[in-house]
């Protein structure tokens, strides 16, 4: 009877190694399982945040070249501002060989001038309208001196 107890329960150890054996493997199995799940699951998530990163890397990218765009044309507009600036300057001082004149403008402008002074000349030199206004400013004379001379102390009729 020892025997027998002794055969079952090697036989009950056995069984219940194997079982144990068949669990342990079945765990290993799932923490496997699992441990590759959480491996994919992390590629994906690294694979989602680098995306995230390098979309935003390139809206950064847009806006510094955007910006750099920016700063050309600002500089460019500075620039002439300046050199407007710098060429009314030189245009308002009073020596001439300050500011950059080209023949041809100096030319065209002795030109207008001359001919400015001739339609002067033809307009105010006219002897008849000369003689209009002299006539004109003579009666305004005569009627103030003869209201002054004619009038006793009553101004009312002035």
């Amino acid at each position: 009877m020892l025997q027998t107890q002794k055969v079952r329960l090697t036989n009950y150890l056995d069984e219940r190694s194997e079982y144990l054996t068949q669990f342990a493997e079945e765990a290993n199995a799932e923490i496997d399982q699992i441990g590759e799940n959480a491996l994919k699951e992390l590629d994906e998530a690294g694979a989602r945040i680098m995306d995230r990163i390098e979309s935003r890397m390139q809206a950064f990218e847009e806006s510094v070249e955007l910006n750099k765009v920016e700063i050309e044309e600002s500089e460019k507009k500075v620039a002439d501002f300046e050199g407007q600036i710098e060429k009314e300057r030189n245009e308002g001082l009073f020596f001439k060989n300050l500011g950059e004149n080209a023949p041809v403008v100096k030319a065209q402008a002795r030109e207008e001038t001359e001919r400015i002074e001739q339609v002067t000349k033809k307009s105010a030199g006219s002897v008849i309208r000369r003689n209009i206004y002299l006539g004109l400013i003579g009666l305004v004379v005569i009627g103030i001196a003869d209201a002054s001379t004619s009038s006793t102390s009553d101004w009312r009729k002035v």
